[in-house]
């Protein structure tokens, strides 16, 4: 439930935002602006909660300061939205990075994952990070879903740059919402495939 709360605010009430308030006739880049704000605020809203701030939530904030300034004094609205670009491409470069570091970025996210869901025990999700230097099949998996969820990322971002750049601007918060859901897809489709083909799953389960 939480989670669809996230998606809500940070996807679709901005893209709902847009196109109502351009049916309104206000210009695009300060519906681009306005609409943006309900994800500046919950980015805001959660680092008062946790009484903290990540790296990334300083980037979104940087990012939505400098994307507004820039489209503000060029007058253009096609940097403020290539900044969904700008976020994604760090996203998926931060994935790959992880690689260089003792856990990578895709182990924490499955286990994450499989630890909200009602496989964490037959997964045996309390034991991956015994298992994680023990088991080369185990490292390389996660470290193969690091690359790929890294590389689609960073071409979804390349893909969300040339759209704001090239396209109508009125199609391209509409289309970008579009390619969240195929990239998201795509990528857990092909992650899937790769962890049947190589029985994570089934090894977890059996171990």
């Amino acid at each position: 439930m939480r989670q669809w709360g996230v998606v809500l605010l940070e996807i679709v009430v901005p893209l709902a935002g847009y196109y109502v308030l351009r049916g309104f006739g206000l210009e695009a880049l300060p519906a681009l602006a306005l609409c943006a704000l309900p994800t500046v605020v919950f980015v805001l809203y959660r680092a008062i909660r946790r009484r903290s701030i990540d790296t990334l939530a300083i980037f979104v904030l940087a990012i939505f300061a400098v994307s507004v300034g820039v489209s503000f004094v060029t007058g253009s609205p096609r940097f403020m939205l290539a900044k969904a670009g700008w976020v994604t491409g760090v996203i998926g470069a931060g994935f790959l990075v992880s690689l260089l570091f003792s856990r990578p970025l895709a182990f924490g996210m499955g286990r994450s994952m499989v630890a909200k869901s009602r496989f964490a025990d037959t997964l045996r999700i309390t034991e991956w990070d015994d298992l994680w230097p023990r088991h080369a099949w185990f490292r390389r998996a996660w470290r193969v879903a690091t690359v790929l969820w890294g590389v689609a990322l960073l071409a979804d971002a390349a893909g969300r740059v040339l759209m704001a750049y090239v396209l109508p601007v009125d199609a391209v918060p509409a289309l970008g919402t579009a390619l969240y859901v195929v990239t998201f897809v795509a990528v857990q489709v092909l992650q899937h495939l790769y962890f049947r083909r190589v029985g994570l799953w089934r090894r977890l389960a059996d171990h």
